[in-house]
């Protein structure tokens, strides 16, 4: 990673526009070009925290160091669909926003047909397209050559993003996941052609997928017309990343790679003496820790510290401080297992107004 030898400055930017804006900056992808002055390039590059999203299916460790994924390895042959060329960005919410250089970023996605590739329940195994990683470059970023997502049910169309960093013996040492989304009316333009047309119409769009309503809005790509296809980039402002560095090592590989966790419902409460909790449902299949934090932008408002749980059905209760005004806010829970998988779930919530 870069030297840290900037950062104080644009962090007393980031804190003074948070001030104005009521205690911290806008969820989302928020450019802060007006706080730089001279510059404007490098403060339109700086995001907000994204939102960090369940793994979800099917994360297979394929190792396909490769920017063309719409192919598969083995035979060559290349799985029609709209083009798409996707150029993802990393920076570090920690580090005034520095370039985050020697991450692995893995990408994957549905074909056209509904399906993941190399997966036994999906009829596909063995084969590899729209599966791939990259490793950021000096600038954070990475480049991917694919083509529209499709569909399958109870999902509307997105594509999973992985990014981790490894020590010398393969072992992760950061791992972020998150997912990017579309607007629906142009994945509509293109599901009315070949070969998406063929599976008729999809019966979920963004407003009634759970995981897009946990902060989709603020990962949501704008493409562009692109020769027969689009282009589309994405920032993603990232926070606790290792400052030594990232080796681009092999990662260890391990038949346990997902964590058994699922986040059920989130409530609000106050106590008798007023004090808003917030209460989480969380169910886990696996002995794991616990996590919970409340952000907004890259700021902790509140934090619980981590948690050891067996498998089972939990609530655990996060109670705020009497100092932190209603609005939006961004719950996030960070779940490990003993294989040492790692999985963020986050949800975007509305706080409560302080009592009277």
């Amino acid at each position: 990673m870069s030297q840290r030898t900037s950062s104080l400055t644009r962090r007393q930017a980031l804190t003074a526009a948070g001030a104005a804006a009521g205690g911290g900056l806008l969820l989302g992808r928020t450019p802060v070009a007006a706080l730089f002055g001279a510059d404007p390039a490098q403060a339109a590059s700086c995001a907000s925290l994204t939102p960090e999203m369940t793994i979800g299916p099917y994360f297979v460790e394929e190792q396909l160091n490769r920017s063309d994924i719409t192919t598969d390895q083995a035979t060559g042959s290349a799985l029609a669909g709209t083009p798409l060329a996707l150029t993802l960005r990393l920076v570090d919410e920690d580090d005034g926003c520095a370039p985050v250089a020697g991450a692995w970023v893995d990408v994957w996605h549905a074909a056209p047909s509904g399906k993941y590739s190399d997966e036994q329940v999906e009829g596909t195994s063995g084969v590899t397209w729209l599966r791939g990683y990259q490793v950021s470059d000096a600038a954070g970023s990475v480049a991917f050559k694919t083509i529209w997502p499709g569909w399958y049910r109870g999902r509307t169309v997105h594509i999973h993003v992985r990014v981790r960093t490894f020590d010398a013996a393969g072992r992760a040492t950061y791992d972020f996941t998150s997912q990017l989304f579309f607007d629906d009316a142009l994945t509509d333009e293109v599901f009315a052609a070949a070969p998406y047309a063929a599976r008729g119409t999809r019966d979920t769009r963004n407003a009634a997928d759970d995981i897009y309503n946990g902060g989709g809005s603020s990962t949501r790509l704008q493409p562009t017309r692109s020769g027969d296809g689009w282009a589309a980039s994405f920032t993603f402002g990232l926070s606790g990343v290792p400052s030594t560095g990232a080796a681009t090592t092999t990662p260890a590989t391990s038949d346990d790679t997902t964590v058994a966790a699922r986040l059920l419902g989130l409530s609000w409460k106050r106590s008798v003496r007023g004090v808003r909790l917030l209460d989480l449902r969380l169910r886990t299949r696996e002995a794991t820790t616990v996590e919970v934090r409340l952000l907004r932008g890259s700021r902790t408002l509140e934090r619980r510290g981590r948690r050891a749980l067996q498998a089972g059905t939990h609530t655990l209760r996060l109670p705020l401080g009497s100092g932190l005004h209603a609005g939006r806010a961004t719950v996030r829970v960070v779940v490990r297992d003993g294989a040492g998988n790692r999985v963020a779930i986050s949800r975007i919530v509305q706080l409560p107004a302080r009592a009277r």
